[in-house]
């Protein structure tokens, strides 16, 4: 006898959502939802839970109640897992097959035309320094000089080539002015140097003073201060001013010698009862 009959092995049968339990909360109308979040395609009815925003197959696609199946909230095999409240909830399928694909297509093409806006960061510009940290820069003759040089050679009326309807050359009133600046600030370039000079000797002269009159404040001070503490009389205590001065000297006592506070008149034994 044949022992083919004892190798079959019973295959394991898929399972299928079969509870004709239904969930209290209202139907779910498709039309509601994101047309990415829905797939109609025969077969595979799913769509995105609102509850657990995971895909859901549709059980019951083509037939008069369609619905959720049950579905959990973790990953599969998770022990202890707890079903999502959307689960065999009514699913209502108020668009048709063809009416998704139209909007779906509508959707992608819309995507597809869109564009990412680039960054375009502004230049870190440095804080305006205030009012009383700004610097005047002294106006010189010869950055006028430079000046005057790079406007006569961009301006045509400076070069006389620009006339007017009548034919006549014009004149540039900001080469004349310029021009007019380079040759004052000729004339006070002396002045200003001497001007300049002066200030910096009466700065000079100013630090110098300054310089002495710290010094003799320094001296007076440290002579105050000799003077605070020469005085014995304010500085010592009850015990007198000789034992202050041996306590402020700081000198090496050698071994086996008497101490310097011991003397006549500070007792050594405690007198008798």
């Amino acid at each position: 006898m044949s022992s083919t009959s004892e190798l079959h092995t019973t295959r394991k049968r898929v399972k299928r959502t079969r509870t004709r339990r239904v969930s209290d909360r209202p139907a779910l109308k498709v039309s509601s939802l994101h047309v990415n979040d829905i797939d109609l395609m025969p077969g595979t009815e799913s769509l995105i839970c609102p509850d657990c925003d995971t895909w859901v197959p549709i059980t019951g696609a083509q037939s008069r109640h369609p619905k959720l199946v049950p579905h959990h909230t973790e990953r599969a095999g998770t022990p202890d897992a707890r079903r999502c409240e959307g689960s065999l909830r009514r699913v209502r399928l108020d668009l048709t097959l063809g009416e998704w694909q139209h909007r779906l297509g509508e959707a992608i093409t819309a995507n597809a035309s869109r564009r990412r806006t680039p960054v375009r960061r502004k230049p870190t510009t440095p804080p305006v320094p205030a009012t009383t940290q700004v610097v005047p820069t002294p106006i010189s003759a010869d950055m006028v000089r430079r000046a005057f040089r790079a406007h006569q050679a961009a301006c045509n009326a400076c070069q006389g080539t620009a006339t007017d309807r009548d034919g006549n050359v014009l004149a540039c009133r900001d080469g004349l002015r310029l021009a007019s600046t380079y040759l004052r600030l000729l004339r006070q370039e002396p002045e200003r140097r001497a001007l300049r000079a002066f200030f910096e000797q009466e700065r000079e002269r100013f630090d110098r003073s300054y310089e002495k009159r710290a010094a003799r404040g320094r001296v007076a001070d440290w002579a105050a201060q000799q003077k605070a503490t020469n005085g014995s009389e304010q500085l010592a205590k009850r015990s007198g001013t000789a034992v202050e001065e041996q306590n402020n000297q700081a000198r090496r006592r050698r071994p086996g010698t008497v101490s310097d506070y011991r003397g006549p008149g500070l007792p050594l034994k405690k007198p008798a009862a």
